[in-house]
């Protein structure tokens, strides 16, 4: 992913880690980017170690803060991922091929959980690489869609300790999208994204974070500049452009290491004047230029940062290589890398294709054999430029129809939602009564349901004011909801009264949960030297004829037999549980009355709340 280190940054392994949950959180992280920033190198003979290390931190924070496991995992995920993507074959055991998919689901759950939006833009992200890895397109342009809609439209939520963390983060999430959109041959779509990133790490004068972020932009502008020049458009602005910058960049050696660095001399090589596209022009200008590219890049078993960096140096050793005449020896570096058969950057990996061809086209041969495969590789080319062309609108169109999608979601939860307390409403309460009784039904399981009803509400509201009314309201519905279990429901059914849905609870069960929530509440102050208090009737059910009214109706009269007591108690409903006369409509009892013991009140009533 985006997370590159230089070549020296490398967290010391002894005395800092105490244990399992007991290392500091900076550490944690450093020692993970670091691990993973050395498996992504390119040829790397044995990224088994450092996966190794990333799988051990991440089982160290099992217990930890949502925010410290979301960071690992991506980590790891993205290194796993990398690591598939350029074909490496570790040189010291296999890589577990499944645990790059334990991880994207572990961080899935973890996201989802605790609303992480951010991490749930990083997961969208590994998602359309893992597609990509797989051919699969499709599912590829759909996590990107998703990815950039999050982005756009949520609050970036990862419940960092700090502010400038936040904001690394943000970097990291803008660096691995647009990474991904790269992959995707979406240049055009990545560079605003790299543009953010470097805008945050400017505003926090964080000088490395700069670098690394015009890196990843001198990436893609060159991968941009050299898909044009493969369907015969001009690419040689965007490359002159990444050459430009990277000569500037290369001249901070303090900053970044050398298989950063030799990634920004190859930017360079890739710039120069090329005879249709294959070959540098043989003038000895050009073949001076040539050597001394050839000494700059280095020896060819050098790793360098990424897939994306090592395969724009095996195109720039090449192109000198074939400037000095050593055609055999830039056609087997550049079969060397396509045997590696690297899936994480398809677009470059059909440049050293293309490449290889011009390097074998140019050497042997009759002149109308070489100009047929430079015509069909040209045909070819164009095709695909088309097809690329039909990807970005696809994307576009993709987007658009996911922020509608989104946009309805939004309004669709909205009129399901209680805007005071943020609870389900009396609609949503409706619709999961019914699915948990039909439940019952079909398994036999058992349900409970409990009516509570604020004491006093009326008193609270005259006596204090009814901003503190409804501040109350809302503490209660907190309340409630931290007290009970996660698959519980807690509605507000109408006015000062809630219904709280317990499936798989006995009443008595339920009324000892209730009556633990009722204790937790009776801590809230009023604002006139009293206290809140509930008053909680429980009924339960283990027959399938019983509705939903019914349920409610038996819930609301021992609610009524809690108030006439005097309150601040919880009562069970013992009346036999039988199925209810009447038709049930829609999930709903019909008009007929109910006898609720203290009064009549209709169903219609209970379908519609009480003020």
């Amino acid at each position: 992913m985006g997370h590159t280190v230089p070549d020296d940054l490398t967290p010391p392994l002894g005395g800092t880690l105490v244990g399992p949950g007991g290392a500091p959180r900076g550490s944690l992280l450093a020692l993970a980017r670091a691990a993973g920033a050395r498996a992504a190198r390119v040829p790397h003979p044995a990224p088994g170690a450092d996966l190794a290390t990333l799988t051990d931190l991440v089982d160290r924070v099992r217990d930890r803060e949502p925010a410290t496991r979301a960071v690992l995992l991506r980590e790891a995920a993205a290194a796993l991922l990398a690591v598939r993507g350029a074909g490496t074959c570790p040189g010291d055991g296999p890589v577990d091929t499944d645990a790059a998919e334990r991880m994207l689901d572990e961080l899935v759950a973890v996201v989802a959980e605790h609303g992480l939006t951010l991490f749930a833009v990083d997961a969208e992200a590994l998602l359309a690489r893992r597609a990509l890895l797989a051919d699969d397109e499709e599912s590829a342009l759909a996590a990107v869609t998703r990815a950039l809609t999050r982005l756009d439209e949520q609050a970036a939520v990862d419940r960092a300790p700090t502010e400038r963390e936040h904001r690394a983060n943000l970097q990291d999430t803008y660096r691995l999208v647009a990474g991904t959109l790269a992959a995707l041959g979406l240049h055009e779509s990545a560079q605003p994204l790299l543009t953010r990133a470097r805008v945050i790490a400017e505003d926090d004068g964080d000088l490395l974070a700069v670098a690394r972020c015009e890196h990843e932009h001198l990436r893609v502008l060159a991968a941009w500049g050299l898909r044009l020049a493969r369907a015969g458009r001009d690419g040689l602005p965007h490359l002159e452009e990444a050459a430009l910058r990277a000569a500037e960049l290369h001249a901070e050696p303090a900053l970044l290491g050398a298989d950063h660095r030799r990634t920004q001399r190859a930017l360079v090589t890739l710039a120069r004047p090329t005879d249709h596209g294959h070959s540098p022009a043989g003038t000895a200008e050009a073949v001076g230029a040539a050597r001394a590219d050839l000494e700059a890049l280095g020896a060819d078993h050098l790793p360098a940062a990424g897939l994306t960096d090592h395969l724009l140096v095996v195109l720039a050793r090449s192109r000198a290589l074939a400037a000095l005449g050593r055609r055999d020896e830039a056609a087997a570096h550049l079969a060397a890398a396509r045997d590696r058969r690297p899936r994480g950057e398809p677009g470059l990996a059909l440049a050293v294709s293309r490449e290889l061809v011009g390097v074998t086209a140019d050497g042997a041969g009759a002149v109308p054999a070489r100009r047929a495969l430079r015509d069909y590789t040209a045909d070819l080319e164009r095709e695909l430029w088309t097809l690329q062309q039909a990807r970005v609108l696809s994307l576009r169109t993709r987007i658009a129809h996911e922020q509608l999608r989104r946009e309805h979601g939004e309004v669709a939860a909205q009129a399901r939602t209680d805007p005071l307390t943020g609870l389900p409403n009396r609609r949503a309460l409706d619709d999961a009564l019914a699915d948990h009784l039909t439940t019952v039904a079909s398994r036999g399981s058992v349900l409970a349901v409990a009516m509570v009803d604020v004491d006093r509400f009326k008193t609270i509201n005259d006596r204090v004011s009814h901003a503190r009314g409804d501040e109350v309201l809302r503490l209660v519905a907190e309340t409630l909801r931290r007290c009970l279990r996660a698959d519980d429901l807690v509605a507000r059914y109408g006015g000062d009264e809630f219904v709280a849905v317990l499936p798989g609870s006995s009443p008595g069960d339920a009324r000892a949960a209730l009556e633990r929530a009722a204790a937790a509440v009776a801590g809230v102050p009023v604002g006139d030297g009293s206290w809140v208090s509930l008053s909680v009737g429980v009924a339960g059910t283990v027959h399938s004829g019983v509705t939903p009214g019914t349920l409610l109706a038996r819930a609301d009269r021992a609610m009524y037999e809690a108030k006439h007591a005097g309150g601040g108690a919880v009562v069970l409903d013992a009346s036999t549980d039988t199925p209810a006369d009447g038709l049930l409509v829609g999930g709903r009892r019909s008009t007929a009355e109910l006898d609720l013991g203290h009064g009549r009140r209709s169903a219609a009533e209970l379908d519609h709340g009480r003020g």
